[in-house]
């Protein structure tokens, strides 16, 4: 998800260098559209199986970084701490299980396999449940910490994912 880590960076930056220029485009309902046109495009992609599993859902989370963002930030101060450090936690957190978990999937032991594959079964680690949660951490804007919850299990799943396909299809 490299284009999810490298959006959270540059959002990260703007926001804590204070590019009121830039970030005002950000806030404008063409950004809010398009970032929900491009967060459908990546789950219709999805749905079609169009696209990999890779590319859908760093098309995913960089749409509902964009949308979270052009939503949340008219309602809140603008200086708000969640504006910098969600970025920079969700940019930290992709790099960090990217770098430690699918670049060493090949090196997983048969018993760390078949416990993940069994993670992957249950159904409250459904990738459209985790959907719906995102999509409701967006618009929930009463509980700040539920969009980067609902990230934190959306960016885990799709560890989880990745780490599969890499195990059931080396290269």
């Amino acid at each position: 998800m490299l284009g999810f880590i490298i959006a959270c960076v540059i959002l990260a930056t703007l926001v804590s260098s204070h590019q009121q220029e830039y970030l005002d485009l950000l806030v404008t309902p063409a950004a809010l559209g398009t970032g929900v046109v491009l967060m459908l495009g990546s789950l219709l992609a999805a749905s079609f199986k169009k696209v990999s599993s890779l590319s859908w859902h760093d098309g995913f989370a960089t749409s509902s970084l964009l949308v979270w963002y052009a939503y949340w930030q008219p309602q809140f101060d603008p200086s708000a701490p969640m504006f910098f450090w969600y970025p920079v936690y969700f940019a930290l957190l992709t790099a960090v299980l990217t770098l430690s978990l699918i670049n060493k999937a090949h090196y997983f032991d048969v018993e760390s396999v078949l416990y993940l594959r069994q993670l992957e079964k249950l159904s409250r680690f459904s990738m459209g449940w985790l959907i719906g949660l995102v999509l409701a951490g967006i618009l929930i804007t009463r509980h700040y910490a539920l969009f980067a919850m609902a990230m934190t299990f959306f960016i885990v799943r799709h560890t989880m994912v990745v780490c599969l396909e890499k195990i059931n299809h080396p290269q």
